[in-house]
Parts: structure tokens; sequence; C-alpha cells
């Protein structure tokens, strides 16, 4: 009997020592018992187009960061370490050829040059109306910008500048070709196709494609099918598969009526397997500060760095992430551990105090049994 009671209380203490030596963060929520992400790059779609003033149109939450400018040095700098921490490895950055956006991107590309982060390009090939752009002015636009930046923009992961061209759908396969002529093979232009058969319908002309989807219903066998399809398609043309994830949708502060919650960052991690799942050579996450249609994960008001927190304990499990300085501090500073942190918790006191009261036992027992003149030296 006491033999069996000796061998418990030694397991006991065995299995709380292994409970201790796992790191808090191993167990992110609704990962479904997959494995790690694959070993492929991580972007976020980023906004350079914010002044003062355009926190005033079609808001309902607000960054931690303030109510920047898109042209603040300090602030740019600390989207850019926030990101990286997070396991981001680049922007998509949103741009078309004004002078204003030229003096951004060139901020942008200094700032993540000094942080070894990429930069890939999103172009807007459509005004506000949703209409396409002239061809003319695409191809000037584009073209500029590889001449002007193509150096910086080469990308870590591709070994070429990456531009995906938003509104290729609306565009005839022989409007395409000849911006592709023009771009040589300086760049990889990526399409922006919704389903396997409109990429079929441009994949000669283009070298992959990026789905922009911010406002799926993560974990349906619709996203998922929709994304395998797209997938497929893609590498059955050799092109570059760049899978979207999203964080969660509200537009309506754009007068649409469509929400996807988000779940406490569930929704995000859930996006994330349906992306992965789809075999991609990059994921792009919809978005780092998108806050007019709430898809954002850059830090605010409503949620912290609940998005961060729940992204990194995805890409890097068992990780602590880094403190962000995000104008003013990090919420999840004040909301104990992140999803990734190794933080002391409740459950690991609870750890310590089951290993202490093994080990008491043990002692206990051991003295039990020894005879009396061995506590006295003889």
């Amino acid at each position: 009997m006491r033999t069996a009671v000796r061998t418990g209380l030694i397991a006991l203490a065995a299995v709380t020592v292994l409970a201790l030596a796992t790191p808090v963060g191993s167990s992110a929520p609704a990962r479904g018992g997959q494995a790690a992400a694959p070993n492929v790059p991580v972007f976020a779609y980023f906004y350079q187009w914010f002044d003062h003033s355009s926190w005033r149109r079609a808001k309902i939450d607000f960054p931690l960061a303030g109510r920047y400018s898109s042209s603040d040095r300090r602030v740019l700098t600390q989207q850019v370490a926030a990101a990286r921490g997070a396991g981001i490895d680049g922007f998509l950055t949103s741009w078309k050829g004004t002078p204003t956006l030229d003096s951004r991107l060139q901020l942008l590309l200094h700032v993540a040059r000094r942080q070894h982060f990429d930069v890939g390009v999103v172009y807007e090939g459509l005004d506000f109306q949703r209409h396409p752009l002239p061809l003319a002015v695409v191809r000037s636009d584009l073209v500029t910008l590889v001449d002007r930046w193509g150096h910086q923009l080469r990308s870590r992961y591709f070994g070429r500048p990456v531009i995906i061209w938003t509104g290729t759908d609306q565009l005839s396969v022989s409007a395409i070709r000849s911006v592709r002529r023009s771009l040589g093979q300086r760049a990889y232009l990526l399409a922006s196709a919704k389903s396997a058969q409109d990429y079929d319908r441009v994949a000669g002309v283009v070298d992959g494609d990026a789905y922009y989807w911010s406002s799926a219903h993560p974990g349906t066998s619709y996203t998922r099918d929709r994304l395998d399809a797209l997938s497929a398609a893609v590498h059955r043309h050799h092109g570059i598969w760049l899978a979207p994830a999203t964080a969660g949708f509200d537009g309506r502060p754009l007068h649409h009526h469509r929400v996807v919650a988000r779940a406490g960052g569930h929704t995000l991690v859930q996006s994330l397997q349906d992306a992965f799942a789809s075999n991609p050579d990059a994921v792009g996450v919809i978005s780092w500060n998108e806050w007019s249609e709430n898809t954002y994960i850059e830090p605010g008001q409503r949620y912290g760095a609940q998005e961060l927190d729940a992204l990194h304990a995805y890409l890097r499990p068992g990780e602590a992430r880094p403190a962000a300085t995000l104008g003013t501090a990090d919420r999840s500073a004040h909301q104990g551990p992140s999803l990734g942190g190794q933080g002391w918790t409740g459950s690991r006191a609870g750890a310590v105090l089951a290993v202490a009261t093994a080990l008491g036992c043990l002692v206990l027992f051991r003295r039990a049994r020894t005879p009396p003149g061995r506590h006295r030296g003889v």
C-alpha cells in the first residue's frame, strides 16, 4: 500500500512539473489540434490614406495610437514594430500615383528597411465609384512604381517586387497584357480574381492572385471550398497564391448590413486556419488598419491588442509577444498575459502549489518509514 502511495505521489509531481514546463500560450484558441502554421510569409494589408480629418467619417472605433496622419513617421515606425512583434513579415500597402501617396510610400520603405520588413504594393486600379482607371494611367503608374522604387520593393521572400492589381476582373485580357509587357519581368503582377473561373481567364498574363475577401465567414465549407478552388487554379498555372485571412467585419458605418463578429480573436485564428489549409504561397491578413470596414488588427479602443495576441499565439506558439508602444499603452498590458505569453498565471500558481504539496507528502512519507536513529546521524 505504501509503495502504491509513494508511486502515485511521484507521478503527480512529475506530471505537474511537465505542466509547468509547457508554455502558457502553447494551446491557442480554436487551433483545432492542428500543427503550427506552415512556414510561409504572412503579410497585412496596410492603408496610408489617413489624414487627421479622415477619422471624422465612418468610424466606430479609433486606434490606441490616436487619430493619426499616415505621414507621421513616429506612428509608422511603431506600426511596423508592432506588426513584426506579432509575427507579420510585411505590409501590402495601398497605393496609386499621387504626390501624397508617393511620399508616404517612400516613408514606409525607409522605415521598413530599417526594421527588415517587407513591403508589397496593392495598386488601386479603381476609382471611388469602383470603375477602372484609364489604362494609360495604370500603365504609367506601375512603370513609375518599378522604375522609382523597384529595388526597395524587392521582396525577401519572392525575389522581386510584388504588385497586386485591384480591378483586374473588370478589364480585358488584352488590357492586362499590355501593362504586363510594360513591366516585363521586373515585378510579380498578381490579379485580384474572386473565383477560379475569373483567374483562369487572366492566368496567362499575370503571376498569381491575391483574393481580398474581407467579409468571409471562416470555418464554413463555402469559405474553405472557395479558397481551395482559387488555390488549385493559381497553382495549376504555376502562379503565386496569396490567401486571405480576416479578423472580422462590420460594414455598417458604410451603410452595409454585413457583420462578422470577432469572437475574442477566434475569428482571426479560424480564418488563418482556412487560409493555411489552402496551400498558400503567402497569407494576407485583412487588415492592419481598415477602420471603416472594421477589419483592423491594429490595437484600438474597443479590442485592445486582442488580434495581435491571437495572431502571435497562432504563428509563434510558446513565444512571448514583444510589448508594443502605439501612442498609448498597449491594452494587453492591462489584461494579463497575452495568448502567447509566458507570464505568471493562476494556473501556474496552482501547479506550483501541487508540486509543493506532492513533494511535502513524499518527505513526510519517507520520514514515517525511516528508522529513528537515522535522523540523529547514527
